[in-house]
């Protein structure tokens, strides 16, 4: 058992190992399953690169309509208790709180319907996605496959699946550690922690998804590494060499991109509704922590705890959509620098106009991921949501005043 593990957490992808570039995405497709946000039924096969559907359909769909009528009955649910008892919370002690932590409410229940919604409605695109992803990386399978292969694996099960673990344990630990009632419990539970894991489980969906695509990218990159090394080249020409020349790795980089354009569309409505809750979360319980520590005496350090983790819970969201295009955009770089290191004097004018054909045809297939196309998923997208959110906090401080 600790040999097998230690292969399914391992960055070195072993020779005795039936593992392919779709069973990566295994382990998060059984979550997505279990949550209802792969409403699909599909196969994994050990031989094949391609998955296929299956009669489980019913099942994954059953799935997703039980989570959206569970976590809807216990909104409303949520909503009648606030109603009833608000004054007895710390969190919705007066007005402005309550106020607050409603629209935090309603915010979470329409991100949750608008993700079941688009799952629902791209279902099949996910599996047309996946597939080409697989066509693309057995055609260009060679070189360092092992080592992406296993770099990618230890990305999804270790880092992505590892931090929505621990950090939906941490809002567990901290929602049943409080003074509240169990009925309170289960209702935060179910409205808030169960619908964070979702967003949770959407944005890693999302972020997997681009990895892949960084993958292809990578293995492009190899191509190009290769055919680029002088001593390949001694006895054969660039556009010869192992037979993948560079008009075939420009198909594919045109094609790899095709896919992350129709990721960045399928995902793209998930990921506007969910910054929208989290800059809303930001503002809200950073106002929330200001107005307890200023104005209520009972405001304890576990609730401070629990604001702190909501909050850790943003900025980590933040971090991996921010990630995703940098990433993204990293390896492309990469790409177009490596492509002008490809040796070609005025023997090998043809490949020369290969080289400056593929780096022009780069400037038109654009690498950011936009939402809508009115910002940017990269490294700037942490910065000017806080920055944001910090003057909104500003600026709700200064009409706050004790009820």
């Amino acid at each position: 058992m600790i040999a097998t593990l230690r292969k399914y957490f391992s960055p070195v992808h072993y020779t005795d190992e039936q593992l392919n570039f779709l069973q990566i995405l295994k382990p998060l497709y059984i979550l997505l399953s279990f949550l209802g946000l792969f409403p699909q039924g599909i196969q994994f096969s050990d031989g094949t690169q391609n998955i296929t559907k299956t009669s489980k359909i019913s099942i994954n769909l059953a799935c997703s309509f039980l989570t959206i009528v569970t976590t809807h009955v216990f909104f409303i649910l949520h909503l009648l208790e606030l109603n009833a008892s608000s004054k007895e919370n710390t969190m919705t002690e007066d007005y402005v709180t309550e106020m607050t932590y409603t629209i935090c409410l309603v915010l979470q229940m329409f991100v949750c319907t608008v993700s079941y919604f688009c799952a629902i409605r791209d279902r099949n695109m996910y599996i047309i996605m996946l597939n080409s992803m697989a066509d693309y990386w057995n055609a260009l399978a060679k070189g360092q496959k092992r080592q992406i292969l296993g770099r990618l694996r230890v990305k999804v099960n270790c880092v992505v699946l590892g931090a929505m673990l621990v950090l939906f344990h941490l809002l567990s630990v901290v929602t049943y550690t409080g003074t509240s009632d169990i009925w309170k419990n289960i209702l935060i539970s179910l409205t808030f922690n169960l619908l964070e894991l979702i967003q949770w489980a959407v944005i890693a969906f999302y972020f997997v998804m681009i990895l892949m695509v960084v993958a292809l990218l990578q293995n492009i990159e190899e191509e190009f590494r290769v055919i680029s090394d002088p001593r390949n080249l001694r006895f054969v020409s660039v556009k010869a060499y192992l037979g993948h020349d560079i008009v075939f790795l420009r198909d594919m980089y045109v094609r790899t991109m095709d896919i992350k354009r129709q990721v960045n569309a399928a995902f793209q409505a998930q990921i506007l509704v969910a910054l929208a809750m989290t800059f809303h979360e930001l503002v809200s319980t950073g106002h929330l922590v200001y107005h307890g520590l200023s104005y209520q005496s009972d405001f304890t350090p576990h609730d401070v705890a629990e604001c702190c983790c909501w909050v850790l819970n943003q900025f980590v969201k933040l971090y991996i959509l921010g990630q995703s295009g940098s990433l993204l955009k990293s390896q492309v770089n990469r790409i177009g620098r490596i492509i002008h290191n490809i040796p070609s004097g005025h023997q090998d004018f043809e490949v020369y106009l290969m080289v400056q054909h593929f780096s022009t045809l780069m400037t038109y297939q654009e690498a950011t991921l936009t939402i809508y196309g009115y910002f940017s998923l990269d490294a700037s997208l942490l910065f000017n949501i806080v920055v944001s959110a910090v003057m909104y906090l500003v600026i709700m401080v200064q009409f706050d005043r004790p009820e």
